[in-house]
């Protein structure tokens, strides 16, 4: 038994942590773990790549990651969607998204450092540039508690995944808007609307849709297609 080295013990560890999705529709208390960039190889053209900011939340339940595209040209472009009438109007286009979950992100992570980020912003020429700043402001506080809200989005195959609900819009006067709060560091702040509810109710009763299988799911970057295919 010389070769064993029982001092190990010491840093040994017993119970598998962050293989676990946390469950949608659902008000977590979590950690915020970090920011970081990734690189994603391409599924139809292997030679491509795209770059990512991955922010990751964890509590003893599991985690969530939101993976966010790097933007480009067309990510200012603002989708034109038609309601039930007929009647066009216009949603948030990417980067209004990209940009108010960073400011979401940063004002209850960092408040204090929010208008000299903002400050910082006239400089950045790339959105290298940001995701460098915000994982500056955001390092020093890693492991702060704070609330994320999670809502259920259905994939290609029917399953429904954890995902941030939408948080900003746009009025009829052409104005972008917040329209809801993915995280808070107060718990009540956040809640689920009269329409998120009737959402969540129907994704619970959608009969291929296991809601127990699918949340216990891993996620990796495997499950994102091409950056293309979001455009």
């Amino acid at each position: 038994m010389g070769n064993l080295n029982f001092g190990s013990l010491a840093t040994a560890q017993g119970v598998a942590t962050g293989g676990k999705r946390l469950k949608s529709w659902e008000i977590h208390k979590v950690k915020f773990m970090g920011c970081k960039v990734e690189t994603l190889q391409g599924k139809k053209d292997p030679t491509a790549q795209y770059k990512l900011l991955v922010t990751r939340f964890e509590n003893d339940n599991g985690y969530f990651e939101e993976r966010t595209f790097f933007p480009n040209d067309n990510s200012a472009v603002r989708p034109v969607f038609k309601n039930a009438n007929g009647h066009e109007y216009e949603g948030a286009s990417n980067w209004e998204q990209i940009q108010t979950f960073i400011m979401q992100l940063l004002t209850n992570i960092n408040p204090d450092k929010v208008a000299n980020f903002q400050a910082a912003s006239s400089k950045f020429k790339s959105f290298d540039d940001v995701c460098n700043a915000l994982i500056k402001l955001t390092d020093p506080h890693k492991e702060k508690e704070v609330f994320i809200k999670l809502i259920g989005k259905t994939d290609k195959e029917g399953r429904v995944n954890p995902a941030l609900p939408r948080i900003c819009g746009v009025n009829k006067e052409g104005t972008l808007f917040v329209s809801d709060n993915f995280i808070s560091t107060k718990e009540g702040v956040l809640g689920f609307s009269d329409y998120e509810e009737g959402q969540m109710k129907k994704m619970k009763e959608a009969k291929p849709t296991n809601m127990a299988k699918v949340d216990e799911e891993t996620s990796s970057s495997d499950d994102i297609e091409d950056f293309d295919d979001l455009l």
